[in-house]
């Protein structure tokens, strides 16, 4: 029999969800057993989920962030990563789910709110449909159980992305989509709505799959030019950005998006 002794169950209004710890690691695990995210307790600006590092390769395409949206809190992954690399930039992280928020604060040691951090709990579609603000990058990463939200991948949704882009802007989803043919009208409508200018990742070994949009017309750069920020970037993250840029290029062909 397992060993729960190391397992905290928890229970919200939106959620059920379990947090495992290791040795010097925590794991939180939704209902269903998926594993969500992963927080080192040592340097908990790691990324461990291949998944999330490929979401935030998109900061290979596009000057730094100063203005950043994150939709989807969760385990806060990825806000101890923008507030460890990008000190001087402003996130805005939301969620739904305050209980879960202040479970997150108190056993998987999420930052708390300050000059630079905003919390805001609110439902990600409603936020969309009232915020004024515009930011440089937003980060897509909400589930409803195993799969990404049916409004979420709406052609009204991405404009609403659009529209919340400055001039040199981009977004990244991190995305389940089981159905082929549903992905296949998403990637239609998100290259119509970002005017071609996008990528999609598959994550290897991962059922989830990323994409990219760009507000702006991205400069044409050789593959050695990505190459050499894929190296820079990836000694600062310590994520392998190469491997990254390796699927985007098998995946893309040349000519679309930004490659």
């Amino acid at each position: 029999m397992a060993d729960e002794s190391n397992i905290l169950k928890g229970t919200s209004l939106h959620s059920d969800l379990s947090i495992k710890t290791n040795a010097n690691t925590l794991e939180l695990h939704s209902n269903s057993n998926t594993l969500q995210s992963i927080i080192n307790v040592d340097h908990p600006e790691k990324l461990a989920l291949k998944n999330l590092q490929y979401l935030i390769a998109i900061l290979l395409f596009m000057p730094q962030p100063k203005q950043i949206l994150l939709l989807g809190t969760g385990g806060g992954s990825l806000v101890h990563f923008l507030r460890h690399h990008y000190r001087d930039s402003h996130l805005t992280s939301i969620d739904i789910d305050g209980e879960l928020l202040d479970l997150m604060h108190e056993k998987m040691h999420l930052p708390q709110a300050d000059d630079q951090l905003t919390y805001v709990i609110d439902d990600a579609d409603h936020y969309l449909q009232h915020c004024n603000q515009t930011f440089d990058l937003i980060l897509v990463d909400l589930f409803i159980g195993d799969q990404s939200p049916d409004w979420l991948l709406s052609a009204a949704s991405m404009k609403r992305l659009y529209t919340r882009l400055n001039s040199s802007g981009a977004v990244a989803y991190n995305l389940l989509i089981n159905d082929e043919s549903e992905f296949n009208q998403y990637y239609e409508d998100l290259r119509e709505a970002f005017s071609q200018q996008t990528l999609c990742i598959p994550v290897s070994g991962y059922d989830n799959t990323i994409a990219y949009g760009f507000r702006y017309q991205a400069e044409e750069q050789d593959m050695s030019s990505y190459m050499q920020q894929a190296l820079a970037l990836g000694e600062a993250h310590d994520i392998n950005y190469m491997e990254v840029l390796s699927a985007i290029y098998a995946t893309n062909p040349s000519g679309a998006g930004v490659i």
